[in-house]
């Protein structure tokens, strides 16, 4: 087979181990960890540490549900005490009316406009009621009949207000109080100032006892609310609001109302909870109580919001009295600050319990722990003295073992060299009866030719049978860092391997040009590769090329951990056999491991190979893939 050259292959790929295969211990932040942890206590120092955190994540549910509903306490109570002043005001607005009403009522509208006695009751009674700003009776044509304010009475045209055309002549609505929205004081507009204000009112009553047409009615500044929500707000983002069932404010903080027919926004979450109170209101059967809405969380958009109906309080034969009820709800918004600041207070203690559990459970961990290492450290160290006499033991009947199968092997290769001799005589008689023949006969005769080719087979056994001499004769003491051509370390392996391969095996060899000189004695390297070579050709039962390949390459600092820098011959034998999984993988260096039926291999092959590599200052590398082949690579150091 012809002797070819290559040019030099890729560059390595090589990761650092531990020089025994192993990838080193990852010395991150994990790592650490894992070295503070001894195995099997993982588990409980993360229960450890989970528990109490688990724990207070199920106290600060509970304590903020419980915060939630103290909230709510607090505010159904602060909406009780503000539906009793908005009470008392209607109230004192109704007392008013009724007052005015009985003083005017045999009175005819023109009567009144002229009758002082009138226009001085209702300014007394406007004067001793703190509440009411101005108190009136307008007639059936809109215009004020009776005033409470000084000077002549205002000719303005009040009939097309709500609080008037609510009560039209002959209605037979409910003596109920109307409240209006807000409006501005027209009176007072015309001399440039600006008041807002509410009216209340009820019919006038005829002769016949029936309305009119005409009102009594009375006002109140929607300003004195808001001065008293200002008053019981806990903080200045606390709000309060009064809403007429057809969505108009009466009064609003901490923003005050500051023009008629004002709304609350769409979408705000006081409309839907006032919603729900109307529907949990349909039944007349139940006294009038506050409905919550709430959305968000503790830390993400929390809105807490109650509302009550003002009056429904007063019971009519078991039901409420509508005349006590009137069309609006008071509104209470929570400020969010104070139910987080409540949760915090509370959470307080239970933060300081699970910080003191979770580090009485961590000290009890590191206490079990240290004790058990201790104790495992201590059966280690008795586990590892019996292992250490079981491997003597097994090393001295592996050495035996081995020393026996070396005997072997050299009484064989002495039994090889004296029948090689025997052989080299025997042909050596042959090729003197062919040249004999030869001379006798005529020069083109069939028997020169048969003679010419008996001398011609007779010297190509000579050649081989003087190459086994060789071989078996060269000394095997070499010391290991002597320098040897590898290159024709390789042609001899080839010269004397590539007859007797059988015909399914094919050996090739590639070899850079000017391969430098190598460490480690040619007769121990030929050995290997022929070692090698065979085991190459056992693994591939289907036939197949065997290949060679012979490289000089320079490892940089840090390519490798298990050989020093510097330049080196590599030497890669590759077939394309069967292959080894990875755990036969993993055991194809040891000594006498080997998967070959009884009788056919040691299992020292690689194992004296790698030997060989490391005595020399190199090394080898083993890959394979089940199915695909096998590549084993030696690398040994450049001669200087």
């Amino acid at each position: 087979m012809a002797f070819s050259t290559a040019a030099p292959a890729d560059g390595l790929n090589v990761k650092a181990d531990d020089g025994d295969g192993r990838r080193p211990v990852d010395d991150g932040l994990f790592g650490r960890f894992r070295l503070f942890v001894a195995p099997g206590f993982g588990r409980l120092w993360a229960a450890s540490v989970l528990v109490p955190v688990v724990a207070l994540g199920l106290a600060g549910l509970w304590t903020w549900d419980n915060v939630v509903g103290a909230a709510k306490g607090e505010m159904a109570r602060t909406l009780d005490m503000v539906s009793g002043q908005m009470l008392r005001l209607l109230e004192t607005q109704e007392a008013v009316m009724v007052a005015m009403q009985a003083f005017v009522s045999s009175m005819s509208y023109e009567e009144m406009s002229k009758s002082e006695p009138a226009h001085q009751f209702a300014m007394k009674i406007d004067g001793a009621a703190e509440t009411v700003i101005t108190l009136g009776v307008i007639d059936a044509t809109g215009h004020i009949a009776v005033a409470s304010e000084d000077g002549p009475r205002p000719t303005i045209d009040l009939s097309a207000r709500d609080y008037v055309q609510y009560w039209p002549k002959g209605t037979t609505k409910p003596l109920r109080m109307f409240v209006s929205p807000v409006v501005i004081n027209k009176v007072l507009l015309r001399q440039g100032i600006t008041q807002l204000q509410v009216h209340t009112s009820y019919p006038r009553m005829g002769p016949d006892d029936k309305p009119d047409g005409g009102v009594v009615t009375a006002a109140f500044k929607p300003s004195q609310f808001e001065a008293f929500f200002k008053q019981i707000a806990q903080t200045e983002n606390t709000g309060f609001a009064i809403l007429r069932d057809d969505g108009k404010l009466l009064a609003r903080y901490p923003v005050g109302v500051k023009m008629e027919d004002e709304t609350l926004e769409n979408g705000d979450l006081a409309l839907e909870a006032a919603a729900d109170l109307k529907a949990t209101l349909a039944d007349p059967a139940l006294t009038a109580k506050s409905v919550f809405k709430q959305v968000g969380t503790l830390f993400s958009n929390f809105n807490l919001i109650g509302v009550r109906r003002v009056g429904g309080d007063t019971l009519l034969n078991g039901k409420r009295d509508p005349r006590k009820e009137y069309d609006m709800d008071i509104i209470h918004r929570l400020d969010p600050a104070v139910a987080r600041d409540a949760w915090f207070r509370q959470m307080i203690s239970p933060v300081i319990g699970s910080l003191a559990a979770m580090t009485l459970l961590l000290v009890l961990t590191a206490r079990a722990q240290a004790r058990t290492v201790r104790e495992q450290a201590e059966l280690l160290a008795r586990t590892e003295i019996a292992e250490e006499g079981q491997r003597l033991a097994t090393e001295r009947a592996e050495m035996e073992s081995r020393l026996r199968q070396t005997e072997k092997v050299a009484a064989l290769g002495q039994l090889a060299a004296g029948v090689a001799h025997d052989f080299n005589n025997l042909l050596q008689t042959i090729v003197l009866n062919g040249e004999l023949l030869e001379a006798t006969t005529a020069p083109e005769s069939p028997q020169a030719r048969s003679a010419g080719l008996i001398i011609k087979a007779s010297e190509g056994g000579i050649a081989l049978t003087r190459r086994m001499l060789d071989y078996t004769r060269r000394d095997d003491r070499t010391a290991h860092d002597m320098p040897f051509d590898a290159a024709a370390a390789l042609r001899n392996v080839q010269a004397l391997l590539s007859g007797s391969l059988g015909i399914r095996h094919r050996l090739g060899m590639s070899v850079e040009p000017d391969l430098p000189i190598a460490l480690g004695g040619d007769a121990e390297f030929e050995s290997v590769i022929i070692n090698l070579v065979i085991n190459a050709r056992d693994a591939m039962n289907d036939g197949g090329e065997i290949m060679v390949e012979a490289t000089s390459m320079v490892l940089q600092p840090n390519a490798r951990n298990d050989v020093l820098p510097g330049r080196y011959v590599r030497i890669s034998v590759i077939d394309t056999g069967s292959g080894m999984d990875a755990a036969t993988l993993a055991r194809a260096g040891e000594a006498f491991f080997t998967t070959k039926d009884r009788g056919r291999g040691t299992g020292l092959g690689l194992s004296m190979a790698r030997g060989f590599a490391r005595r020399a200052g190199g090394a080898l590398d083993l890959a394979s893939t089940l199915g695909k082949g096998t590549t084993v690579t030696l690398w040994l150091p450049v001669a200087s």
